[in-house]
């Protein structure tokens, strides 16, 4: 008589079931500069700023303005932290892989900021000021944020940009213009 080992049989699909359920767990969304989490990159208590990152002229309306383009991962987490002003028509553009809601907060940065959470049409959908070192998260209330501009604070309502407003480049749309940066 043959002697099969079904426990070991049962084990080892116990085994594969939960190895398979673990690979399967959702994805989380990169976190930007200033994202909220229980576990802030470690890269926040670096007290360098970044250096200057690669510029694109954008217009809101009449107004023009000349943001730095974050598109990874490390420009992201370090944003605008530790640095100690941002010229009156300069921003910071944070591009995201693809629409997802997200927070920003504030630590190591000392510029009062204001955010544009935007859609993937290149639409602003809320607009929220941000105070200096203050780490609890503005949260966006839309999931669909897929870009992020931070200028200094007052500086959409001095323009007049309010929710609604499209941006634009002199290079297309937003999308095509930071592809590949």
């Amino acid at each position: 008589m043959k002697h099969t080992p079904i426990p070991r049989l049962g084990q080892a699909l116990g085994l594969t079931a939960l190895l398979l359920a673990a690979g399967c767990e959702k994805e989380k969304p990169a976190m930007p500069p200033s994202a909220p989490s229980a576990n802030p990159p470690a890269n926040t208590e670096n007290s360098q700023a970044q250096p200057r990152l690669k510029t694109l002229k954008l217009y809101l309306g009449a107004a023009e303005l000349t943001v730095e383009i974050a598109d990874d991962d490390h420009e992201r987490q370090a944003g605008m932290m530790h640095r100690t002003t941002m010229p009156e028509n300069e921003g910071m553009l944070f591009v995201f892989p693809y629409p997802h809601q997200t927070g920003f907060w504030m630590k190591n940065t000392t510029v009062p900021l204001s955010i544009a959470y935007i859609d993937p049409a290149s639409r602003v959908i809320e607009i929220h000021d941000m105070h200096p070192g203050n780490t609890k998260p503005v949260e966006s209330r839309s999931a669909r944020v897929q870009y992020a501009l931070e200028v200094n604070q007052g500086w959409f309502t001095k323009n007049g940009i309010m929710p609604g407003a499209v941006l634009a480049t002199d290079r297309g749309s937003l999308a095509v213009s930071v592809r590949g940066h």
